[in-house]
């Protein structure tokens, strides 16, 4: 009798979990990731595709002789992508950048290295055994920027630089296009969504402010595609600034911390993931060490 008393017990407790798990993902996870997956193409100009959602955000850009890309999606999204891009470039050889490490903006990696030849770039920094517990082996880059690289495509002159410093990550890419003036930020800037803070990335909320300055400094920024979120100014970049200052501020003053949460309650966020509360949380963990 004490046995079937326990069972039921665990069973019950079981089945309360499942509902919370199922209850936070269906509520709070499934509804962002519904809005990060929804795409919408944007022929920016005849050299220019801005492909907008599907995990990160993504960029097109053409030449007679190359194709140059940013970021290859998220999942179910990455092979789609491929075959937009396949379809655009033809029979040219096409160049992939990387932002950063996360499967978000890295999952089509393996569709595009099944074409012999095909470049992958990203940052420097990373460790290989960390790429592939992190992305998988299958979409390993091939090739790493340790500072920066320049590329030409066609008229376009691309920078590609390495955050000299964590930011997002241990090793984010800038990636500007000199005559669009135009920079992807891969996910050290979001357009009104909080970020993911992880210490297995060595996150830094010091190392944003720092990349924030860093590409206004080096580079004439007038259009901004962020990691996720709709492309823009540079406001966008001024408004995440803003976003850590303000989580600065609540994580030294408590008293701060309702009237933070309510200014940024209209963000795309994820409760105790990607969320100021949870941008406040790990910054005062920087803050105690």
């Amino acid at each position: 009798m004490k046995f079937k008393k326990i069972a039921t017990w665990v069973l019950g407790f079981i089945v309360l979990v499942f509902l919370i798990v199922g209850g936070f993902y269906f509520i709070s996870v499934r509804p962002v990731m519904q809005k990060m997956m929804a795409i919408h193409t944007i022929n920016y100009d005849k050299d220019l595709t801005l492909v907008i959602g599907g995990g990160g955000n993504s960029g097109i850009l053409t030449s007679d002789s190359l194709v140059l890309v940013v970021d290859t999606k998220m999942g179910e999204a990455g092979e789609p992508f491929y075959k937009q891009v396949k379809q655009i470039a033809g029979n040219r050889p096409v160049i992939v950048v990387n932002t950063h490490v996360h499967g978000d903006h890295t999952s089509g990696n393996h569709f595009f290295k099944q074409d012999k030849g095909t470049l992958i770039y990203a940052g420097g920094n990373y460790d290989k055994e960390f790429w592939k517990s992190d992305a998988k082996e299958e979409n390993m880059a091939t090739d790493w920027v340790k500072d920066s690289l320049v590329i030409k495509v066609g008229d376009e002159t691309v920078t590609i630089l390495n955050i000299p410093y964590n930011a997002h990550t241990q090793s984010d890419l800038l990636i500007y296009l000199h005559n669009h003036k135009m920079i992807f930020t891969g996910d050290v800037v979001l357009n009104k969504q909080s970020p993911a803070m992880f210490k297995r990335y060595k996150a830094s909320s010091a190392g944003y402010v720092d990349a924030f300055n860093l590409m206004e400094r080096r580079f004439d920024i007038k259009y901004v595609v962020p990691g996720h979120g709709s492309n823009g100014s540079v406001a966008i970049i001024d408004d995440f600034r803003t976003f850590f200052e303000d989580m600065k501020a609540a994580a030294a003053d408590p008293s701060k911390k309702n009237d933070v949460l309510s200014k940024y309650g209209d963000w795309t966020q994820v409760p105790f993931i990607m969320s100021p509360a949870a941008a406040i949380s790990y910054i005062k963990g920087e803050n105690e060490k």
